[in-house]
């Protein structure tokens, strides 16, 4: 009894399907027009999405291989950004070929790169001056790190436009097609005149074909374009962090002229809390 309903079920949603091309069969020129724009943008927007969804898996994985050489950092924040050219390119020799191409396209490399390339210039610029950073200078870099990070939200929003066109313009592209099918089926039964359902039926039919590819078009991009503004803002969110994380080492790595490192103060400390004691002269 149950494999009796089932394959009864089945037969009749074979059927619905049969039926799409009988009502395709019907179809009017300014319909298969809408589809066809329909599908165009089903190809980009899907193109677009799948391009989006393993450039961001990529450059999360390379942004977890940088973020654990980032923090075995301590004295020097550019060490993984100079050096001999083959020493940078593999981190100090800790990085094959594959992780390397992963570092490289991860946007907070990029951002490391930037305040690295900022820091070596402004010490390297007075030779004579201890190795320190004012607060002018640190303010400076910041500014260079944040238009790093507008540049980097540019680039991971590429192409995003192509999904919200196709959430915002799929549907109605359908209705244009739907509303231009009726008024064509209508005309030509009020030319004929003859009013039939039968007449009528396939025109209507073929005519909200286009409203359904127009949905077809918009639901998956909705679903997919939420995705990945999701994972932008998570990497968008994690670059900031990495800012702040960024300045805050740079202040305390390299402090201004005249103040000494947590290192030394630390060392200073200690020695001021455990004096070493003074050997009594013998009378």
């Amino acid at each position: 009894m149950e494999g009796g309903e089932g394959g009864a079920k089945h037969s009749a949603a074979l059927e619905h399907i049969m039926l799409f091309g009988d009502i395709a069969k019907n179809m009017m020129f300014d319909g298969w027009m809408a589809i066809g724009v329909c599908v165009l943008m089903i190809l980009v927007g899907w193109s677009v999405a799948v391009k989006k969804f393993f450039y961001l898996n990529s450059i999360q994985k390379g942004g977890k291989v940088f973020l654990d050489q980032w923090k075995k950092l301590s004295g020097d924040l550019t060490a993984l950004d100079h050096g001999d050219k083959a020493n940078v390119s593999s981190f100090g020799g800790l990085a094959d070929a594959r992780t390397q191409a992963l570092v490289k396209q991860s946007p907070l490399y990029h951002l490391y790169h930037i305040g690295s390339e900022e820091i070596r210039h402004r010490l390297e610029r007075d030779k004579t001056r201890t190795k320190g950073l004012s607060g002018r200078s640190i303010e400076a870099i910041r500014a260079s790190l944040d238009a790093g990070l507008v540049h980097e939200n540019h680039h991971l929003n590429k192409g995003l436009v192509f999904l919200t066109m196709s959430i915002a313009g799929g549907p109605y592209v359908g209705l244009l097609g739907t509303v231009v099918g009726v008024m064509i089926t209508f005309a030509i039964i009020a030319k004929s005149g003859e009013v039939d359902v039968n007449s009528i039926a396939p025109g209507i039919a073929s005519a909200l074909l286009a409203t359904v590819a127009g949905l077809i078009v918009a639901i998956p991009a909705l679903f997919i374009y939420s995705y990945l503004s999701s994972k932008i803002k998570e990497s968008m969110g994690t670059m900031q962090v990495f800012i702040d994380e960024f300045i805050a080492k740079m202040a305390e790595f390299y402090p201004p002229a005249g103040e000494s490192t947590p290192h030394v103060n630390a060392t200073q400390a200690h020695a001021n809390a455990h004096p070493v004691p003074k050997t009594l002269e013998p009378v």
